[in-house]
């Protein structure tokens, strides 16, 4: 079901709540396997820990250790008691040329054929981030609430709910995920195609996704003024993010 993959990916937001207002982007991704890092060295344009055109620097994630894979296990198998020969798949956009801000990116923890934890690595413009370990009990509809942890937005208030719906296949995966209370709606998303991780294809969304990491932090700001003008609460940050881990 999930394998060494680049994905073409389209991103969505949807704010419904208390105003209306929409935009939508194309990046680039990749899901990768944690356990079987090493097997990506042979890759012309992708490299691990090292500057390429797409790379993946593995401190930006878990707890800023390149020991990313042995993290994940320890987390789990402290709080869930679970101690398995894992495979873990990292989906997340790599850097551009050596740049990249991932609001999101998400692990499967996957145990013969079957997804038993999902995990959402949350960031946010400030440098903070989050990680919301969800267990799996139904592989055939993973729908899940979480309740938000992080500031990730002034235009989004911190006692909000995460509805997530994934529908994951080999040649294509579509994630959902809704933030709401009462008055406050936002539907987000990502529809992603896969390819397999080879140079080819590696080379094929270059060209096609040109700058699409430099694009993103560009897009965001350009948003913000447009949902200002609408007359839209701003949220002030309050305090620095220091729990950076939640089990459901």
């Amino acid at each position: 079901m999930l394998d060494n993959y680049v994905c073409d990916n389209k991103v969505f937001h949807s704010r419904i709540k208390p105003f209306k207002n929409y935009f939508s982007y194309n990046i680039c991704s990749v899901i990768v396997d944690l356990k079987k890092i090493n097997k990506l060295k042979n890759l012309k344009f992708l490299s691990i820990n090292k500057f390429n055109i797409f790379s993946i620097n593995l401190r930006d994630y878990g707890n800023y250790d390149q020991k990313l894979y042995e993290f994940i296990i320890k987390m789990i198998n402290k709080k869930y008691k679970k101690n398995k020969d894992y495979n873990i798949y990292l989906l997340t956009s790599p850097k551009f040329l050596g740049y990249i801000f991932n609001p999101i990116s998400i692990y499967f923890v996957v145990y013969k054929k079957k997804i038993e934890f999902v995990i959402y690595e949350v960031r946010n413009t400030h440098g903070e981030k989050h990680m919301y370990f969800k267990k799996i009990r139904n592989n055939k509809s993973i729908t899940h609430y979480i309740n938000k942890k992080l500031y990730v937005s002034p235009f989004l208030k911190m006692d909000l709910k995460y509805f997530f719906k994934l529908n994951i296949h080999k040649k294509k995966i579509k994630i959902l995920i809704d933030a709401y209370k009462n008055n406050e709606i936002l539907k987000t998303g990502m529809f992603l195609k896969n390819y397999n991780l080879n140079d080819k294809n590696l080379l094929n969304i270059a060209l096609k996704r040109l700058f699409y990491a430099q694009k993103i932090i560009i897009l965001i700001h350009y948003q913000a003024i447009k949902i200002l003008l609408k007359k839209a609460k701003f949220n002030f940050k309050k305090k620095i993010a220091t729990n950076t881990n939640s089990f459901s």
